[in-house]
């Protein structure tokens, strides 16, 4: 019997999880019945998790019990499956990655256009641009959200596949923001960063009335590279 489809908090190999304690989750492959199993987790080349062989046949929903996790952590776990024979199954891998956990983590200010829009006039895309510099990259994230509708680009590459991110959300009491694993898209030497920023659900026309500027009249967005 092995592990298959290993997901964190529902998701496969996530980056950007801040949820201090995630769950694990896992469907068996082969075998009538899992009679237990045993999960290794291990950061920077230490384990921070050894469940030991559990008696269980629980697959869903099972939390973290090992060393305080941090901010950008990654980790490698994999686990190994008992069948009703109580005979082990090879080994199945997968990983994860910690996002930014406290406040003082995020070092970013907000960015806007700096103008208010007038009643009944459409305004097009916002467009911002940087240039850095950069030597050698061994792991790169993009953290970023807005209030509106955003696409980053990084030397003309599209970070990520998120369509209309970051998302729905009632703006007024929550922002749901993204990890992007933008390592391969960075180069030596000189790198171009491009937000465009559009109204969405925050400024733009919501419901069957169409009202505008439900939550603000102001979009902005906020991004950490």
């Amino acid at each position: 019997m092995k592990a298959i489809s290993l997901k964190i908090e529902y998701l496969n190999n996530p980056i950007g999880i801040d949820i201090c304690y995630p769950r694990f989750f896992w469907k068996c492959d082969g075998g009538i019945k899992q009679t237990a199993y045993q999960i290794i987790a291990e950061c920077g080349g230490k384990v921070y998790w050894d469940s030991g062989k559990v008696s269980s046949n629980k697959t869903t929903g099972i939390p973290w019990s090992g060393s305080t996790l941090h901010s950008r952590d990654v980790v490698n776990w994999k686990i190994c499956l008992w069948d009703e024979s109580d005979n082990p199954g090879d080994w199945s891998f997968a990983h994860f990655e910690m996002g930014l956990l406290h406040k003082n983590d995020w070092k970013a200010k907000w960015i806007s256009g700096g103008y208010i829009p007038k009643k009944n006039v459409r305004y097009p895309v916002d467009c911002f641009q940087k240039t850095f510099n950069c030597e050698t990259v061994q792991r790169a994230r993009l953290y970023i959200t807005a209030c509106g509708l955003y696409e980053a680009k990084i030397n003309g590459h599209r970070a990520g596949d998120f369509i209309m991110a970051p998302g729905f959300t009632c703006y007024d009491k929550r922002l749901y923001y993204q990890t992007y694993d933008i390592t391969e898209i960075l180069q030596q030497g000189e790198n171009t960063i491009n937000i465009e920023l559009a109204d969405g659900w925050f400024r733009g026309s919501v419901g069957a009335m169409g009202v505008r500027n439900v939550y603000g009249k102001s979009t902005q967005f906020f991004a950490q590279l």
